[in-house]
């Protein structure tokens, strides 16, 4: 049995396992740009489905929404703007749209947290979409979603009730920071933020739309002289916003951008007994596996 709360900038996961269930599965993704006329919407939607039916949770890290069409935005092009969204209320008619779209899933996503587009909106209209997108989700259509912040962590807590035994996998998450990032994909960020985040299980970011996967190990010694492993699983998510077209017009374009896939990553962890220890309680780790789940991106015309 799995459930959740929020504590600061702590995501806290309860994953009660006496009754046999030891194998967790999440979704991990960013940057849906829901709202985009850009969005593949298609394989958004077909990979959502995928994650509901192998019942995982679904964890969106930033930039569920493009909103980039309101009146005090220096970005807006009517050429990119949907015609449904064509309101005076243009952010009321996206979040209750992008709630409408996630609403079969409600009960899937798990944290939702913003990145620079909603901060951006926030800044700049002083309206908190995640909020308004966290409130609807749960209040209309039946949601236990929790609100992340833009950088934070998840803590997966695992036991067997009262057989003993208890193991934590921690995940830190970033929306992500910089640049295009055209050479190295962002993934110079792995080894700045294994200087300064300690103890993550998996590091996931997003933001710059490009996808990787590199899990470090890291070495160390405990107390009694044993020489221990640690693997961080880094991963990036890229998202579902296909701005590049066909390479002959747009903002991408000019700005020299390059294709970038789209998709996620599932994450499945294992809770393993690592047997009876000189009478005490059996100790658990966590086996966990990281599949990129990645399209390469399809070209519509807009």
């Amino acid at each position: 049995m799995i459930t959740s709360k929020q504590i600061g900038a702590v995501t806290m996961i309860d994953h009660d396992y006496s009754n046999g269930d030891n194998v967790g599965l999440m979704y991990l993704t960013s940057d849906l740009h829901i709202d985009s006329v850009y969005c593949n919407r298609d394989k958004l939607l077909a990979d959502f489905e995928e994650a509901k039916n192998r019942n995982a949770y679904i964890m969106l890290f930033g930039d569920i929404f493009d909103a980039m069409q309101g009146k005090f935005d220096p970005r807006r092009s009517m050429d990119e703007l949907r015609p449904e969204y064509r309101k005076a209320n243009y952010y009321d008619i996206v979040i209750q749209d992008v709630a409408k779209i996630l609403k079969p899933y409600a009960e899937n996503i798990l944290l939702i947290s913003p990145g620079n587009h909603e901060t951006a909106v926030l800044k700049n209209a002083s309206i908190s979409m995640i909020d308004r997108l966290v409130y609807t989700l749960n209040l209309e259509h039946g949601g236990h979603v929790l609100q992340g912040g833009y950088g934070g962590w998840v803590r997966i807590n695992a036991h067997r009730g009262t057989h003993g035994g208890r193991h934590s996998v921690k995940m830190k998450y970033h929306h992500g920071f910089g640049g295009d990032a055209p050479v190295t994909r962002g993934v110079i960020h792995t080894n700045r933020q294994s200087v300064y985040i300690k103890d993550a299980d998996i590091i996931v970011n997003g933001h710059n739309h490009n996808a990787y996967y590199v899990p470090i190990v890291s070495e160390s010694l405990t107390n009694n002289g044993t020489v221990i492993f640690q693997t961080t699983h880094h991963i990036r998510t890229p998202g579902y916003k296909q701005e590049y077209g066909d390479g002959s017009k747009g903002w991408a374009v000019e700005k020299g951008f390059v294709p970038k896939p789209i998709g996620g990553a599932f994450v499945q962890y294992t809770l393993v007994d690592n047997g009876l220890r000189k009478g005490k309680p059996k100790e658990l780790y966590a086996d966990i596996r990281v599949a990129p789940h990645i399209h390469s991106p399809e070209y519509f015309d807009i």
